[in-house]
């Protein structure tokens, strides 16, 4: 044993970090590190491949759009969340995607007349990232969607279709917990026409509806001077929630302020899953006055929600105008699951995603060649 393998080994200094170089990351950005990395594209992947055995086929719109095609299918407010520059070379404002419905709108068009028919129906799927400004330090800046539109199909069979397509798909990751809330955009856009109130004056429903203040809802209808019966018809879509049993009751009640025929519409969608997706009719809820979402929904909006999470797993819904402002007249329907918020919605229920475990590490042994010589 030679002098220098006799003595002691001393233990390895342990690392020291210098702060003074740390690079913080923008609000609403995080890392995701080698478990979790591998977690979340075998959740895409799984996800993605019971799409395609449902019929719909993967799409992969570009990252960046012209912001003024873009924004043809934002409301005022998504504009304003989206991240812009300037286009090398041509001057023109370019935005990151903070929205995959209003491409795929946009692809469609493009090719209605060509590689598209008027009458077809399209059953697409994606798996993307989305950019948005963040609404302060707690939002996210960045969104991890997977999902599937139909275009072309305005029935209730179709919103059936992907509410019967989501459950499924939840039953095959091991989800059996989660509940549909159905809404209807139409609802609360006819009741607020039918009062014919100021701009000022809806956004304060839209808010007390979004916190399900009845008395608030009450107090601001009754300044405003909306009549009684009025107030309270508008008033109970706070707590129209529940089993659909109770759209027969809240039609009779809404009509009176215009609401009805949604309502007709909503029942006819239940309708739909109950005879072509009744295994997943007893979690199907519904909430006549959920206001939240895009502006560019025209008929079904859906949640999913799931126990230990804050905000759905899933939203979508109908939104047979969208795809006219990109030069194209199709109904459509469509849904995105947040792959963060289903991720969280799994390690709750302590449901292992497949595939997500990391491979053992393996040792290789190579042959040497023979010398020669």
């Amino acid at each position: 044993m030679s002098r220098d393998e006799a003595k002691p080994r001393r233990p390895a200094e342990p690392a020291t970090v210098d702060t003074s170089v740390f690079s913080p990351l923008p609000i609403g950005a995080r890392d995701l590190l080698p478990i979790a990395a591998r977690r979340r594209r075998a959740l895409t992947n799984e996800l993605l491949v019971w799409f395609e055995r449902w019929g719909y086929r993967e799409i992969v719109p570009p990252l960046i759009e012209y912001f003024e095609v873009l924004g043809r299918g934002l409301g005022a407010e998504d504009r304003e969340r989206c991240v812009r520059f300037i286009e090398a070379g041509t001057g023109g404002v370019v935005a990151l995607r903070s929205d995959v419905t209003p491409q795929i709108a946009r692809v469609v068009a493009q090719r209605v007349g060509g590689a598209v028919a008027a009458g077809d129906s399209m059953r697409l799927c994606y798996a993307a990232t989305l950019v948005r400004l963040p609404n302060g330090r707690d939002d996210r800046a960045e969104l991890h969607q997977v999902g599937v539109e139909y275009l072309g199909d305005g029935s209730e069979s179709a919103d059936a279709e992907l509410i019967g397509l989501a459950d499924a798909s939840l039953l095959a990751l091991g989800s059996s917990a989660h509940r549909f809330d159905l809404s209807h955009a139409a609802v609360v856009r006819d009741a607020l026409a039918f009062l014919g109130l100021s701009p000022t004056i809806e956004r304060e429903l839209r808010d007390h509806l979004a916190r399900k203040d009845l008395d608030g809802l009450t107090r601001v209808l009754e300044r405003a001077g909306v009549d009684r019966a009025s107030t309270q018809a508008f008033a109970s879509l706070a707590d129209s929630y529940g089993p659909p049993a109770l759209l027969a009751a809240a039609r009779k009640r809404l009509r009176s302020i215009g609401a009805g025929e949604a309502i007709d519409q909503l029942r006819e969608v239940v309708a739909a899953i109950e005879r072509e997706h009744p295994s997943c009719a007893a979690r199907v809820l519904v909430d006549l006055g959920e206001v939240r979402g895009f502006d560019y929904y025209t008929g079904l909006r859906l949640r999913v929600w799931a126990p230990g999470v804050g905000s759905p797993i899933v939203r979508g819904g109908r939104y047979d105008d969208l795809v006219s402002r990109y030069g194209a007249a199709l109904p459509a329907v469509g849904l995105a699951f947040d792959l963060d918020a289903l991720e969280d919605a799994l390690a709750a229920a302590d449901i292992q995603v497949a595939g997500a475990e990391l491979s053992a590490a393996r040792l290789i042994a190579v042959e040497s060649s023979p010398r020669l010589g």
